[in-house]
């Protein structure tokens, strides 16, 4: 087999560089099956640099979720193959913060299609543990926008009051300058107002986005103007142009509802006041949007947060540990 060596015991293939080196170790008959497991990619082909940078930034980002609350045991965020433009990428049916390299799967956009894991390509198809079952969030908004390469589709619960009372998000802040300035704030995508051919009267009425026509009325909903789709009694979904900019997106819409919430109760009790806050122009907005999601500022948050993940013994990134 070349450079290949079959490891008898484990029954797996690893490279004669490892073998001879786990043969001086004196390991040659007590390899781990952990062990075996990740060096069966080995005999795949292996991610590109690109997908492995995006890999590793997408993990971050499960944990980073987690940490600054905007998820739970619920939610996920998935990035575009970047060799692959009718591809994405997310973890399987897994907490966020517990995603490692292990859990990533490559799906198709078409279809929501699971290929394969994506750092153990010998586990295809049928084989591949059962996905989101909202993945279709995901592939309809990528079917959508050509231009979109991450999304966050998320369960915060202050976002979540607002589309309960049918007020949209505004700009109140700079760094939320991606919830935009539309006349009625973020769209909000209301479940229960969809017409019976998406949304049969037979079929579950869960809330889910789990099949195509629900994730097509999902992306439908987006406008311009703003990155984000509220979701009614459910949550919300953002769109971003990397890893790193819908996190940021993600995390600042969660802080924006949070100071809507607050100018909101302030203009109620303030004689004189605005019963609504107005927030940002919508040039304001854009050009806060511009500014502050800039690769300096992006990198400068992402170097926070990840600092901060390390430090949480529960978020394993083992792409770059």
């Amino acid at each position: 087999m070349g450079n290949w060596y079959v490891h008898k015991k484990s029954v797996c293939i690893i490279r004669r560089a490892d073998y001879f080196a786990m043969k001086i170790a004196s390991l040659r008959n007590t390899l781990p099956l952990a062990l075996c497991a990740s060096l069966l990619a080995y005999g795949q082909v292996s991610p590109s640099t690109n997908v492995t940078t995006v890999a590793t930034d997408l993990l971050d980002a499960s944990h980073i979720l987690h940490f600054l609350d905007v998820v739970d045991a619920f939610g996920h965020v998935s990035a575009r193959n970047p060799d692959n433009a009718s591809q994405f990428i997310m973890s399987f049916a897994i907490a966020p913060a517990l995603a490692t390299s292990q859990d990533l799967v490559t799906y198709e956009i078409d279809n929501a299609t699971a290929i394969q894991l994506t750092f153990n390509t010998s586990v295809t198809g049928v084989a591949v543990p059962a996905g989101f079952v909202e993945r279709y969030i995901h592939s309809q908004i990528y079917n959508a926008f050509p231009e979109v390469t991450a999304i966050v589709h998320a369960h915060t619960t202050n976002v979540i009051s607002f589309a309960a009372v049918g007020v949209g998000l505004k700009a109140q802040m700079g760094v939320a300058g991606s919830v935009g300035a539309l006349t009625n704030g973020t769209p909000i995508f209301d479940y229960d107002a969809l017409p019976v051919e998406i949304l049969p009267e037979d079929a579950p009425h869960n809330l889910l986005v789990g099949n195509v026509p629900l994730g097509d009325a999902l992306a439908g909903t987006f406008q311009n103007g703003s990155a984000v789709v509220l979701m009614k009694g459910h949550g919300m979904a953002v769109q971003g142009t990397s890893v790193r900019d819908v996190v940021y997106r993600a995390y600042y819409t969660m802080e924006n509802a949070n100071v809507q919430s607050m100018a909101t109760l302030l203009g109620a009790l303030t004689p004189g006041a605005a019963s609504a806050p107005a927030g940002l122009s919508a040039r304001d907005a854009s050009d806060s949007a511009i500014s502050d999601e800039g690769e300096s500022l992006l990198d400068r948050a992402w170097a926070l947060w990840t600092g901060q993940v390390d430090q949480v013994p529960l978020y394993i990134n083992d792409l770059r540990s």
